[in-house]
């Protein structure tokens, strides 16, 4: 079984991470929700509770969990 790069899923603030100002876990670029691809909202407590991303920059995908 391969291992998970632990970059590849982060923790941000919602309002962190609408505001543009969560890194890139690989080349630091700020992110936000242009660069959203899915929505994950089947998952409690509030829709979305998580964001698959992709950078700009150096096009690598990331999850971000928000804390609240």
């Amino acid at each position: 079984m391969p291992l998970t790069d632990s970059r590849r899923r982060i923790d941000a603030d919602r309002a962190v991470f609408l505001d543009y100002r969560v890194p890139c876990p690989f080349c630091g670029t700020l992110v936000g929700p242009r660069f959203v691809t899915r929505e994950h909202l089947d998952v409690p407590p509030n829709p979305p509770y998580a964001a698959t991303v992709r950078c700009p920059k150096c096009h690598e995908i990331f999850e971000v969990r928000f804390s609240r």
